[in-house]
């Protein structure tokens, strides 16, 4: 095995042996010079045996002591030095898992800025449905109110049908117990029927003042454009003057025309063109 492939838990145990070999060494030197020492007080001058003999001792106590410091010294250094080879073995995974747990952090991070930003948006738009709560029964009612007064301006046709239909909304955004949702609906609808009536033809009976009388006719819609309407005995026809607010009827020359119409609006005759005065037109 190359000197670069020992484990360090030997390397570390040899570095010891070595230590403890010199601390051995250096005391048994220490003792031998004292040794030869004695021997040469002892040749020179025969009374310095018991002064020796003292100084020896004294000697050979501090010895002792100094070779059990050197001992209870090489113990706590071979206790520190397993500490840190088990602080050591541990150093690795501990770095590991606090690699993992950064990573664990950064996501977490990541994950609650994305929380704050959805909670953030949740609060905006509860805001703005308060906010919308607060203004959406006036703008329903302020609605209704310019649906109605448009009703009464433009053309009389299914007057009946028309004004249940605004009392019955008006009704529902009176009462508490009928959600915003519900009455806005029940608006919509209502603005989509007017709307469906400027684009549509139809024709329906009812009975209307002409020429001072109260008559049953067949009424003919073109659109929000024109009414017209014919006699179920087809002498007489009319239409509505917008500006005089009433039925005028036409001559002759027009209840052809008029009867032509009613007849494709209920498909009882082929499309084709049919020449209708639209009378005068109110420029606001």
């Amino acid at each position: 095995m190359s000197p670069n492939n020992k484990k360090p838990g030997l390397i570390i145990k040899t570095q010891k042996q070595a230590l403890s070999l010199n601390i051995c060494k250096k005391i048994y030197y220490a003792l031998t010079i004292c040794l030869i020492i004695k021997l040469i007080m002892e040749f020179f001058f025969p009374g310095f045996q018991a002064i020796a003999g003292d100084e020896a001792g004294r000697l050979h106590q501090q010895v002792i002591k100094t070779i059990d410091k050197s001992r209870l010294t090489q113990i706590k250094k071979d206790d520190w030095e397993k500490k840190k080879t088990e602080i050591a073995s541990h150093k690795s995974p501990l770095l590991s898992e606090k690699e993992q747990l950064e990573k664990v952090k950064t996501c977490l991070e990541k994950e609650l800025k994305i929380q704050n930003l959805v909670i953030n948006e949740a609060k905006r738009k509860i805001k703005e449905a308060e906010l919308i709560r607060t203004n959406i029964h006036s703008y329903l009612e302020s609605v209704i109110d310019e649906l109605e007064e448009s009703i009464k301006r433009g053309l009389p046709f299914l007057a009946d049908e028309r004004n249940a239909r605004i009392l019955s909304i008006k009704e529902t955004l009176e009462r508490p117990d009928k959600t915003d949702a519900e009455k806005y609906r029940r608006v919509m609808e209502a603005l989509q029927i007017e709307t469906e009536y400027g684009r549509t033809v139809e024709v329906y009976s009812e009975i209307i003042n002409l020429d001072g009388q109260s008559v049953l006719v067949d009424i003919l819609r073109l659109g929000r454009l024109a009414l017209y309407c014919r006699t179920p005995d087809k002498k007489k026809t009319a239409y509505y003057d917008k500006i005089e607010k009433k039925w005028l009827l036409f001559s002759r020359g027009s209840s052809h025309e008029i009867g032509k119409a009613i007849e494709m609006a209920r498909h009882e005759r082929i499309s084709d063109l049919a020449r209708l005065p639209i009378g005068r037109i109110i420029i606001k």
